[in-house]
């Protein structure tokens, strides 16, 4: 899926901030040792946005698998109560020694 579809999923006031937390996010999400480093470093009580990862965990793993396309997977998020928009800004910033 481009850019412009993904940005038209993401909604009328989305970010290039989303766009690059959801596309960087997924591509170190695609190495394992990464995804490691990315959980652990999200986990970490030093973090200052750990709890609100711990709460969405489920979510941000969901998005940032591989998988389904975008449409498929904002669709499955509204049938859960969440959309694609709002996930991708619970995905946490990696902030300090990653």
């Amino acid at each position: 899926m481009g850019q412009t579809a993904v940005m038209n999923i993401l909604g009328k006031y989305a970010s290039y901030e989303d766009l690059g937390r959801l596309e960087y996010g997924r591509i170190l999400w695609a190495n394992p040792v990464s995804r490691e480093r990315l959980i652990r470093h999200w986990s970490s009580p030093a973090h200052p946005h750990h709890e609100r990862f711990a709460e969405h965990r489920a979510l941000v793993e969901q998005v940032l698998a591989p998988g389904k396309d975008d449409a498929s997977l904002d669709a499955d998020l509204r049938a859960q109560g969440h959309s694609l928009r709002a996930v991708v800004r619970e995905i946490p910033p990696v902030l300090g020694d990653f």
